[in-house]
């Protein structure tokens, strides 16, 4: 479905990598102002000619128009068509909008040469001797593969890099002479030598790393850069898993490799593009832009802003020591809760039983509701050893009692399970110690005062651990509790804080500063980010004198700390819905989870996660559930499952879900989409067949093979109708399916051949599953119908990109090649393929 075959082929080439989107020989078609030639427009970037243009669902006038664009506007133009009247119409993308525009108003920029710091690599080449690679090169008259083939460079030769140039697909090129002839060359054919183009950049090293002899962490590690030393940085370097590297000099003479990570300050989370979107230099687009990022780039958010215009920015690092400001609709993806029935609205018909009991709380972490029964929301927590009185409790559906207190956030609700009821008529253990016994310093930088107020003079600092013997104590009328002490000779007065394990931890609710003062015109100490535990030791005015993990001391505004963390998985429980097995966590704010498969049968789950409720209860097919902490005190859920259960994982706004259930095909939900439909026809062959009417009588056997093998199936479109690419996403993403199988006819030239699977992993959450499916898909798929093995391959197609389940998208063959076109035209082939896909899911449910 890639070649231009015919004007209408391109309907839908939204999906298709651009650089396949250039025709072998270029074709003129005319309009009322100009001529327009394809293979210099499609792919490219475009201005609009007018004002008030109309933006329309389709080619032709009696299409809907969906926005309008004005004099100067840049697009991205996707797609060409002409229309029953001899119109010519492109397709065009700007600001998240796609749509039809004529071409009347429509003008191609012309390319221009760019720096040779283009490459991939962000290095400058112009001016150097390289070595062609393993595989012989074409020198081509142009720089796109649509050029014709000048001469045949063979392996290893060295040549002069003349210049370097970026076409319209992004692909850099380089201009050389080779016996005589200059042509191009893409630099993807080289073996390029790092070392060219230093920039000698120097920079503070921010995180402790490792210094490699090359750019990957395989290599041998050479020396260890730590916080606070200034390196010399020469060169940016990405490689193969698109990890971004620098070449520093670590030593006197002494060059090697590290991660460019090591010299980024602390961000909120990283984010993925997926949205092409421009990054400036301050918090509007009237702003310099700085750089163009494209989808699929990862980048740091270090901060978020609100501007005058109710616009969120992020502040994020876009290169190595460069900060600027990007629209979050960069990063905005589809995301939908699914579609279950309305939730029971918990009963607010409690009944009260009057009874006064003290709590203390038994296990590390107590979630506290809003009412009497995990059916509440989570309110607040409190902490193991915590001292509690209540006045009253209620009983659920299983006669368990819960204890309703008063906190700081208001009314709230305790399990039984959670709390210890302490005789009233012992003495309440009192955290700190009396008179005559001795302690430690348990804060750093703690102060010791002249007397019992914070007014009076600082005797001196204690160090954290420093012992000491308690003179006396006393509670001011503020009810801070003083110790008088004698530390090292010394007599003075501390508050209870400095010498207690157990106080208060809160979370940071959005990026906020830190000051030595209770003021905003106070020096600034620190940076707290979404998450952040910090530890609370007392409040004055609507401010909090915090401990930061980095056992920095200073004062925060209340209102940018929450008792919950906002990043963490909550409400922890086993469900049963549609008649399956369901693991479901609630999630306090939206934010991204990532997972991983570090052995067969282990999930993984993580991503800056402050805390993750363990799951007690046991569900049919998991193992063991485990919560570890990691490196920087996030949280890590490990799942093993039984070796004869597999699993589907979800990330929701609020929720992630993981259904568990048997290994094999029997019971699985499996959405099939046929490509194209109705005024797309998608690619038409050299014989006329069309590829929206191979692939839906494809799909049509799927579904055939799939539910005899006892899957449950849905087609997107089961008759000759137009889906947007939204539309079948949607019907995945609001599903509780298992799995997303999308099927084209793939398109190029006459020669062109064989079966290619595509998936998506840089967007999609599910990309490892998806991986996994299209790599079972593609092997079985072409022993089934003999076709050339083209491989499995990762892209950004909205489909799969945007998609929430696991998904491929399977390009059964080349309906432009004759043969291909009639076998995909067969009944028979198509039978084939059918019980290929069938096979290759089979073998990913048994994995």
């Amino acid at each position: 479905m890639k070649k231009v075959i015919a004007s209408s082929v391109l309907a839908t080439s939204v999906l298709l990598p651009i650089n396949l989107l250039v025709s072998d020989s270029p074709t003129a078609y005319a309009t009322s102002n100009t001529s327009v030639v394809l293979d210099q427009i499609l792919g490219t970037k475009a201005q609009i000619t007018a004002t008030d243009v109309n933006v329309r669902t389709g080619a032709g006038t009696e299409f809907d128009s969906i926005a309008k664009v004005h004099t100067g506007q840049d697009v991205s133009v996707l797609a060409n068509t002409e229309n029953s009247k001899g119109e010519l119409w492109y397709k065009v993308s700007y600001s998240g909008v796609e749509g039809w525009i004529i071409s009347d108003y429509v003008k191609p920029i012309a390319p221009t040469a760019v720096k040779a710091a283009s490459t991939t690599s962000s290095t400058s080449y112009a001016g150097t001797t390289q070595k062609i690679g393993k595989n012989a090169a074409n020198m081509r008259s142009g720089a796109t593969t649509s050029y014709k083939v000048v001469a045949t460079i063979p392996t290893g030769t060295s040549l002069k890099i003349l210049s370097a140039f970026t076409n319209a697909q992004k692909e850099v090129w380089f201009n050389v002479e080779y016996n005589g002839k200059k042509g191009w060359v893409t630099s993807e054919l080289f073996a390029l030598n790092a070392t060219a183009g230093e920039t000698a950049t120097s920079m503070k090293v921010v995180q402790q790393t490792t210094v490699h002899k090359g750019a990957t962490k395989s290599y041998a590690v050479v020396s260890t850069a730590k916080p606070g030393t200034t390196l010399v940085i020469h060169q940016e370097f990405t490689n193969a898993s698109k990890e971004k590297w620098v070449q520093v000099t670590y030593a006197t003479g002494k060059k090697g490799w590290m991660l460019a990570s090591a010299f980024e300050e602390s961000s909120i989370a990283n984010k993925v593009v997926s949205n092409k979107s421009t990054v400036h230099s301050g918090a509007t687009k009237s702003y310099k832009t700085v750089a163009t990022i494209e989808v699929g780039t990862k980048l740091a958010i270090h901060a978020e802003f609100t501007n005058a215009s109710k616009e969120k920015w992020y502040q994020v690092s876009y290169a190595v020591g460069k900060k600027g400001w990007i629209h979050a609709d960069a990063f905005d993806s589809v995301s939908t809760v699914p579609e279950n029935p309305t939730p029971e609205t918990p009963s607010t018909d409690v009944k009260e039983v009057e009874e006064n009991n003290s709590l203390k709380i038994s296990v590390p972490v107590a979630n506290m509701r809003s009412g009497p029964g995990t059916n509440f929301d989570v309110v607040t927590q409190a902490r193991q050893n915590d001292l509690l009185e209540s006045s009253h409790y209620a009983t659920d559906d299983k006669s368990e009692k819960w204890y309703k207190v008063n906190t700081s956030s208001g009314e709230a609700w305790l399990h039984q399970s959670v709390v210890l009821i302490v005789d009233k008529t012992e003495e309440t253990p009192d955290v700190t110690p009396g008179a005559g016994e001795t302690g430690t310093i348990k804060r750093a930088n703690a102060l010791l005062y002249a007397n019992s107020n914070y007014n009076s003079a600082v005797l001196q600092g204690l160090a954290k651990n420093t012992a000491f013997t308690v003179l006396n104590k006393l509670v001011t009328t503020d009810g801070t509790t003083w110790l008088q002490i004698n530390a090292g000779g010394k007599e003075g007065w501390v508050p209870d804080f400095e010498v207690n394990d157990n106080i208060p931890t809160k979370y940071g609710t959005k990026t906020a500063t830190v000051y030595n003062g209770a003021s905003a015109t106070a020096k600034k100490v620190d940076t707290i980010y979404l998450s952040t535990p910090v530890r609370v030791l007392r409040s004055l005015n609507g401010w909090l004198n915090i401990e930061t993990q980095g056992e920095k001391r200073g004062w925060i505004q209340a209102s940018m700390l929450s008792d919950i963390s906002p990043i963490q998985l909550t409400n922890g429980k086993t469900e049963v819905r549609n008649g399956q097995n369901y693991l479901v966590w609630t999630k306090p704010s939206k934010f991204d989870i990532t997972y991983s498969t570090p052995s067969a049968n282990v999930l993984r789950i993580f991503g800056n996660l402050s805390d993750i409720n363990e799951i007690k209860s046991s569900v049919t097919g998991v193992q063991s559930m485990k919560v570890e902490k990691v490196s920087g005190g996030t949280s890590v859920l490990l799942i093993t499952f039984d070796p004869n259960y597999t699993y589907t994982i979800r990330d929701y706004d609020k929720e992630l879900t993981i259904k568990v259930v048997e290994k094999g095909l029997a019971g699985k939900k499996i959405i099939v989409d046929a490509g194209h439909g109705a005024k797309d026809p998608g690619a038409i062959g050299p014989n006329g067949k069309r590829e929206k009417d191979v692939v839906l009588a494809t799909a049509k056997a799927l579904q055939a093979e799939l539910e005899a093998a006892g899957a449950e199936v849905v087609l997107t479109r089961s008759t000759d109708v137009f889906l947007e690419l939204k539309q079948r996403t949607d019907i995945a993403n609001k599903s509780d399916y298992d799995a997303f199988i999308s099927l084209h006819a793939d398109a190029f030239n006459a020669s062109s051949k064989g079966t290619t699977t595509y998936y998506n992993a840089t967007v999609n959450f599910n990309g490892p599953r998806s991986l996994t499916l299209a790599k079972s898909i593609q092997s079985d798929l072409v022993k089934a119908i003999g076709t050339y093995n083209r491989g499995v391959k990762e892209q950004v197609f909205y489909v799969n990109r945007m998609n929430e389940l696991p998904s491929v998208l399977v390009e059964l063959a080349f309906i432009s090649n004759p043969t291909e076109e009639a076998q995909l035209a067969s009944a028979a082939f198509q039978k084939k393929a059918a019980a290929g896909i069938r096979k290759g899911l089979e073998n990913y449910f048994k994995q």
